[in-house]
């Protein structure tokens, strides 16, 4: 959310400056910078879409790009009257501390000024809008602080019949509201609202269109533990007059922000299901991802997606287990959680009043029978089976107590270490160690000896694990273990190992390569997490490739919440429908064994079933999607 995040590209170069709009007495001069827009289709998607004087809300999930906000643009001039495409800038979610208003002032004139250049270069690029309007004026109101919001000349604007959309800075959304409640600022922004001026903003400035509002993570939250009750934080609009979003914001859903790019589903998927007591079936979670925008009409339809991504919705209304919380942490356990990708050019449309998607104007239903059960996670193997989602070589790791209870005394009374997928030997030893160095921790000392093999230098066949008390798969790289998947002598041993051995436990890129199939991305690393977790979403990103198939019918993914490698369950499952895509979290592993699976260690194991699933193309690149079930299992639950 900070307001300086290098995530967020600035418009660039040269600048004009361009003389203060007519809107309001109460701004700030703005310079110009002249961007291009490459092009602009979306007046002809939004033509018709909208009644004169409907009400619009127009989240953008972070960032100012150029289609995300070209979007915006042609929305506003659909509503528009006059000449012009007026829009007034609101910047409090940038705060309130007076040594920061002269830098927060200087950057609310740099974001003004790239939305009213590209709204400018939309209505040039269109023949229709051209016709209808000379340009676009973007006036920055002095709402920095609660002084400012209180004042009701700052926002006199809002009530000017000129004025046709306002667009609401990112920073923080808990300052933002903090100015705005119960504000002369706000009344007037909701005055405007109801007669149909288009309110949009970006990150923060979409979090605030929702009543009940996201408000981050708590001190012991973020992305990976984001299913845990405690870990998100949400002001329900209940609780204080204060804590809320916007008093016009919708109150059929909870908007999240950069959300694939943040990995954030597991934040919605709480927050939602924790609305459930609160309002039948919860309110829908409307995830939008970084340089994407929803169009919320009359808080009763989600229309258009602008933008470069999809949008996501998670909807408990059908599900027929009430959510629970559970274990140590409190995660989340969620049955079959309906789930849409909304994207553009899909003629996909959403009732938020029926909660049903709509196709080319057909409601798309889920089958009467759908949503019974999560399938069956099935596996050839004799021996038990952790499959672990990264990070486990730690001897107090449950995962590790786990492998340590099942061993048992093989014939020669060893376990056995095998690392693959490594493009360097060295570190290949190295973590085969910790693994070994982990095991000893957990206080099992009648194993015998610890033998550490690596795939590529050393020789591994069936012999290299016969009789052993238990077996311990590492993987380096997803993107580096095919090497070892198609050695056949490699594979031999991974599965006499499965069928011979008391336990064998798999982290990381073996995980994903005991299923039928894995994905072969690149993992990412800390300076491509973001970019991956949003190219996760588009449409034939993962590049899919037989696995061991020692787990039957099903795509594993490992380190899911860290990595956020939510896209590929979904594109995973894109071509393969009725492969159960499963995500096991960091520090976590399933359990597969003797007729059962379960979730063992800290965190969680997500499951997308979408044999029920219809698979949508989209215009930008992405995929839509309409009745996937997502189900989430916290530890000790039973799958």
């Amino acid at each position: 959310m900070s307001k300086t995040t290098a995530s967020i590209r600035s418009a660039t170069s040269s600048r004009r400056l361009r003389q203060p709009s007519r809107l309001a007495a109460c701004v700030v001069g703005l310079s110009l910078l002249p961007l291009g827009v490459g092009s602009t289709a979306f007046a002809a998607t939004t033509s018709g879409l909208y009644h004169h004087g409907a009400r619009v809300l127009l989240p953008i999930g972070g960032g100012y790009e150029e289609n995300a906000l070209s979007g915006f643009s042609t929305v506003t001039a659909q509503q528009a009257t006059g000449k012009t495409v007026d829009i007034l800038v609101v910047p409090s979610s940038y705060g309130d501390a007076p040594e920061d208003r002269d830098a927060n002032l200087a950057l609310a004139r740099e974001r003004t000024s790239q939305i009213d250049a590209i709204c400018d270069a939309t209505v040039a690029a269109s023949p229709s809008l051209r016709r209808s309007f000379t340009g676009c004026n973007a006036t920055l109101l002095v709402l920095l602080n609660r002084a400012d919001a209180m004042d009701p000349r700052n926002s006199t604007a809002f009530d000017s019949a000129l004025t046709d959309g306002a667009f609401i800075l990112g920073g923080d959304q808990n300052l933002a509201m903090t100015i705005l409640a119960n504000s002369p600022a706000e009344k007037a922004m909701a005055r405007a609202y109801r007669r149909g001026v288009v309110i949009s903003g970006t990150s923060a400035g979409a979090a605030v269109q929702s009543r009940s509002m996201t408000a981050g993570y708590s001190d012991d939250g973020y992305a990976e533990n984001g299913l845990e009750k405690d870990s998100p934080l949400i002001w329900w609009g209940d609780d204080s007059d204060a804590e809320r979003g916007l008093s016009f914001g919708s109150r059929r859903t909870i908007f999240d922000q950069h959300f694939y790019q943040r990995g954030r589903f597991g934040r919605l998927l709480n927050l939602t299901a924790q609305s459930v007591p609160r309002t039948p079936g919860g309110l829908v979670g409307v995830g939008v991802d970084y340089a994407t925008g929803v169009t919320d009409i009359d808080d009763q339809k989600l229309t258009t997606i602008v933008g470069d991504s999809s949008v996501a919705i998670l909807d408990y209304g059908t599900t027929r287990v009430a959510p629970t919380w559970v274990g140590p942490k409190q995660t989340l356990t969620a049955r079959n959680v309906l789930t849409h990708l909304q994207a553009p050019g899909t003629g996909m449309t959403y009732d938020l009043t029926r909660r049903l998607p709509i196709v080319d104007g057909r409601p798309v239903r889920l089958p009467d029978r759908a949503g019974r059960a999560t399938p069956k996670i099935t596996t050839s193997a004799r021996a038990t089976l952790l499959l672990g989602g990264g990070d486990n070589a730690d001897g107090s790791a449950a995962v590790m107590k786990r492998f340590a209870q099942i061993a048992g005394k093989g014939s020669s009374q060893r376990v056995v270490i095998i690392a693959a997928g490594y493009a360097d030997v060295t570190a290949a030893r190295a973590d085969a160690k910790t693994y070994r160095d982990a095991l000893a921790a957990t206080g099992r000392t009648d194993l015998g000896q610890v033998l550490i093999k690596v795939h590529g230098v050393d020789r591994i066949n069936a012999k290299t694990v016969k009789g052993a008390a238990g077996v311990i798969l590492i993987g380096g790289g997803q993107s580096e273990i095919g090497g070892a998947v198609s050695d056949r002598a490699f594979a031999t041993a991974v599965k006499a190992s499965a069928r011979d051995s008391a336990v064998v436990m798999t982290d990381g890129a073996m995980t994903a390569a005991m299923g039928t199939r894995y994905a072969t991305d690149a993992d990412p690393d800390e300076n491509t997490l973001e970019d991956e977790a949003v190219r996760d979403f588009r449409a034939g990103n993962a590049e899919l490739q037989p696995g061991f198939d020692v787990v039957s019918d099903a795509t594993l993914e490992p380190r899911l919440t860290r990595d956020y490698r939510w896209g590929r369950l979904f594109d995973a499952a894109r071509p393969h429908p009725s492969t159960l895509s499963v995500g096991v979290s960091e520090l976590t592993a399933l359990e597969l064994g003797h007729g059962r699976a379960r979730v063992v260690g800290d965190r969680s194991v997500t499951t997308l079933d979408a044999r029920y699933a219809r698979f949508l193309s989209a215009s930008n690149g992405t995929f839509g999607m309409i009745n996937g079930l997502i189900s989430t299992f916290g530890p000790g639950q039973r799958i």
